[in-house]
């Protein structure tokens, strides 16, 4: 029995002692593994130390651009890049500089304006807040778009985070080139193209009590009265300017409905006393047209007699004859209807005019296409005829003009 006991005995010290064998080899082979991966992450941790101290150092020397080219079309060849593509990429390696500047000027100074266009849109698509940039935009649409299109962009440039002395430009701009085109419409009665200047404005700027009074004094001698108090609606009701430009429109109103058309003696003075104050101007006739000579500058032209045209016109041969913009004075663009339908047109100023033996100054005028005016330089107006009391003589081909009494 104690030998048994006894064998017993040993073969559980021999198991237990295998087993205690077996678990400190486990263990220490765990051990060692930890070991190495622990020694593995740390040479790991100082060898991207080292990679990240060197690019650091590599990038104060190296200019940005170079390293925003190696992120741009990676494992690409530059080949299969689309050319405006190309064209983008290459903008955006580098700083716009002052002889992109004077390059864009160039362009806007020759009159190639769709190729500006494509520039710029370029250019400031990599670069948004340029303020060189966005004041030649904003001279490009004065030149190409109608005059309140214009306007209203130079309010929407005014709104964005620019300096403050490009921000006084933009407020001068808009206050002269505003200004301008109202006192000269205004000065040649042009009260729709007066409404068309201030209707996009009032909308933009509704506070602006300036844009408020002219598009309501537009309207009132055009006699649009609704219009006139749905504008005037957004004032007072006893604001005295309102009020002034109400009392004359219904003062309008009342004369026009009075039966004040001339007789024929009223038009052709009948006395020799009277005589001494007319003018007498030859037409030529030609279908149901009237001509007559005229000279704009030092242009002879051959203008037709429209009583129906609210503005002179001249035509775009007569235009390039009078040196355009370096002997005219530019208003802005306008849309204007003509007999074949309303067109987007340039209105200039003409500093020196001269029909019938009489000179006008700063006469404004509307440059029509050539397919607009095919036989004649341009339209005489009311503008410049609206000057006189006249009347046509068909039997004898006159125009009498009798100056007004001021």
């Amino acid at each position: 029995m104690k030998t048994w006991l006894a064998v017993l005995l040993t073969l559980f010290l021999c198991v237990s002692l295998g087993i205690n064998v077996y678990l400190w080899i486990n263990l220490k082979q765990h051990n060692d593994g930890a070991y190495k991966l622990e020694a593995d992450y740390e040479h790991r941790l100082q060898h991207e130390a080292a990679q990240e101290s060197e690019t650091q150092a590599r990038g104060n020397i190296e200019p940005f651009n170079k390293q925003r080219e190696s992120t741009s079309y990676p494992n690409a060849d530059r080949t299969s890049i689309p050319s405006n593509e190309r064209e983008d990429l290459r903008l955006s390696k580098r700083q716009i500089d002052q002889n992109d500047i004077v390059a864009l000027t160039t362009l806007l100074n020759d009159g190639q304006y769709a190729l500006l266009a494509t520039e710029l849109t370029k250019y400031l698509k990599n670069d948004p807040l340029n303020e060189s940039l966005l004041l030649l935009e904003g001279e490009l649409i004065e030149l190409t778009k109608p005059l309140p299109t214009a306007l209203v962009h130079y309010y929407d440039l005014a709104e964005l985070p620019l300096s403050n002395e490009t921000l006084t430009f933009i407020d001068t701009k808009i206050a002269t080139l505003y200004q301008q085109a109202q006192t000269q419409l205004s000065q040649d009665e042009q009260w729709e193209l007066v409404a068309r200047l201030n209707e996009p404005l009032y909308q933009r700027i509704p506070d602006a009590k300036h844009y408020t009074l002219n598009l309501a004094e537009a309207y009132a001698y055009q006699q649009k009265l609704t219009l006139m108090e749905d504008v005037l609606a957004a004032l007072p009701l006893n604001d005295r300017d309102a009020n002034i430009i109400r009392n004359k429109a219904y003062e309008m109103r009342d004369i026009a409905n009075t039966d004040n058309t001339p007789n024929e003696s009223e038009l052709a003075p009948p006395d020799a006393e009277a005589a001494r104050y007319q003018t007498r101007v030859a037409l030529q006739r030609i279908g149901d047209q009237y001509r007559l000579e005229a000279k704009a500058l030092n242009q002879k032209a051959t203008m037709i007699l429209d009583t129906g045209a609210s503005t002179t016109a001249i035509s775009s041969r007569l235009f390039a004859r009078l040196g355009r913009m370096r002997n005219l004075t530019f208003i802005g663009n306008f849309n204007v209807r003509t007999a074949s339908g309303t067109i987007e047109a340039p209105l200039v100023q003409i500093p020196r005019f001269y029909f019938a033996g009489y000179e006008f100054n700063d006469v404004s005028a509307i440059v029509l296409p050539e397919d607009a005016l095919p036989d004649s330089d341009g339209l005489l107006g009311m503008n410049v005829l609206g000057q006189f009391d006249f009347a046509i003589m068909p039997q004898s081909s006159e125009l009498i003009l009798t100056e007004r009494d001021n």
